[in-house]
């Protein structure tokens, strides 16, 4: 039998002037048959602060520096076969965002907050919905 364990994760809203950067990903994180749209957001390191966390994950997928971060929220996320406790953080940036991982990320958009797609991954839905509704968490 194989075991499986749950993950812990940031995932993290760049909120600018009342706009959210989505990124489109690619084909392979197709969900429910569609291409969605997502935040960035990794593993938290073993011993990594949340704060260090985000920095770096910032860095890695959009090569912007962190200005200010705040934890807003706890979500489960099951999708595709995981399990993961996301962090939800809301941040400031400085610097225009890049695509640094092509094989992930197809390309960052900005939206406005009253215009978001439906289209997204079950970890950001959760993470934007908190945002807009003030909720500390929107799925369990």
């Amino acid at each position: 039998m194989i075991k499986k364990f749950h993950k812990v994760s940031v995932d993290i809203l760049i909120v600018k002037e009342n706009k959210i950067l989505l990124g489109l990903l690619t084909r392979k994180w197709n969900y429910n048959g569609q291409q969605v749209y997502g935040v960035p957001g990794r593993n938290i390191r073993f011993g990594e602060k949340i704060g260090n966390t985000v920095e770096r994950n910032i860095k890695e997928d959009t090569d912007c520096r962190v200005i200010k971060y705040e934890i807003i929220c706890v979500n489960a996320n099951f999708a595709l076969d995981n399990h993961y406790i996301g962090i939800g953080v809301v941040v400031n940036i400085e610097g225009d965002p890049k695509n640094l991982i092509p094989e992930d990320w197809e390309r960052w958009e900005w939206f406005d907050k009253n215009n978001i797609p439906n289209n997204l991954f079950p970890a950001a839905k959760n993470l934007i919905e908190s945002y807009l509704n003030n909720k500390v968490n929107v799925s369990e």
